[in-house]
């Protein structure tokens, strides 16, 4: 069970500002789907308070999941002498996590640790982090009653458009507010079905940098570097075949290639998932008798509501016949892969080049 988001505001903008004003104590733990956001947190927390003289022995990241409560009681009280503070970061601590004692772990020292971080040496400050946590699990609980906490959501539209503007203004690079909403779009960052986060977008912003020349953002330097998450890359991908525009499609292929080089099955799994639900969706549309609204078929499919949504955008774009079509192309693709007749890249391309 994940933590549930408090009523007061705990983002990352929360955590800047009362890390500028000394109000984030000296145990905190952060959580949330954006992990980019924490290593910055924790960074800005190092830089504030360790010495980087000494940094080798004032900074220390405990990332063993199954680490004994004492070592970490241990590492914090660590006297710092030349650092403002010791900082100590606790990542994807097992405990965290479970909403029982997890295996190899007994409850007297969990205890023990969550009493102790009740009065932590005052020259440590202890940061504790995980994707999700368990909001009734020990530490969590006393953290969130005895110390601060923050959850990481992604950015809003405003936010993210604020993130990418002085990435580019630091490279010199300029950008116009349609291209920003270009990018972002072509990038799916927010889908609530994607794993795509802040640093993949960050990593699609160094590759505009890198393709734009002049030192201005054009409209091909978008379309030819984002890879984006993969609904995006689905149906930009299917864009391209359904309109006879192979160029797009290609080029949509090998700008996932160069993000999944080595894991060739995820893209085509990836591809037929995608697919057999817009199969699904499609013939459930053309049904008389059958589900007509996006809720309606999230419940037959047992799809997420919001892929279901994004596909019926789409619907008048593919017939049933071409979506069966590309379904028995990717297929061979995918046989043709596991029995060795052809390598994986030129059976991708092969599967773009004849649907």
């Amino acid at each position: 069970m994940c933590a549930k988001k408090s009523q007061v505001d705990r983002s990352f903008n929360t955590f800047i500002s009362e890390l500028k004003g000394d109000k984030t104590g000296s145990v905190i733990l952060m959580y949330g789907p954006e992990q980019y956001l924490v290593r910055w947190a924790v960074d800005m927390i190092r830089k504030k308070y360790v010495n980087p003289a000494v940094e080798e022995m004032d900074y220390v990241v405990i990332e063993d999941e199954n680490a004994d409560p004492y070592s970490i009681i241990e590492a914090c009280e660590t006297f710092s002498m030349l650092s403002d503070k010791r900082v100590v970061w606790v990542r994807n601590y097992k405990p965290l996590t479970s909403k029982n004692t997890p295996k190899g772990f007994d409850g007297e020292s969990l205890e023990k640790l969550a009493d102790y971080l009740k009065n932590i040496n005052p020259k440590t400050v202890v940061v504790f982090s995980a994707e999700e946590v368990a909001s009734k699990e020990v530490i969590v609980d006393t953290i969130k009653k005895s110390g601060t906490y923050y959850d990481f959501v992604q950015l809003s539209d405003r936010e993210l458009r604020s993130f990418a503007a002085k990435r580019f203004r630091n490279e010199g690079v300029e950008i116009s507010s349609y291209l920003m909403s270009q990018l972002i779009k072509a990038t799916g960052y927010g889908n609530k079905e994607s794993d795509y986060r802040l640093y993949n977008f960050e990593n699609d912003i160094r590759k505009v940098i890198a393709h734009s020349s002049g030192n201005v953002v054009a409209e091909e330097d978008i379309r030819e570097a984002v890879s984006g998450d993969n609904d995006t890359f689905i149906f930009d991908l299917i864009d391209g075949i359904s309109g006879n525009n192979k160029k797009q499609a290609f080029q949509v292929l090998h700008n996932r290639l160069q993000v999944d080089a080595y894991d060739t099955q995820r893209i085509i799994g990836t591809i037929a998932s995608q697919l057999e639900l817009m199969y699904e969706v499609k013939e459930f549309q053309e049904s008389e008798d059958g589900p007509g609204t996006a809720e309606e078929i999230s419940k037959y499919t047992k799809a997420n509501v919001y892929r279901v949504r994004n596909i019926m955008r789409y619907d008048n774009r593919y017939t049933l016949e071409k979506l069966r079509s590309m379904l028995a192309g990717i297929y061979r693709t995918h046989i043709s892969i596991v029995t060795g007749v052809m390598g994986a890249q030129m059976a991708l391309e092969l599967f773009v080049a004849e649907i």
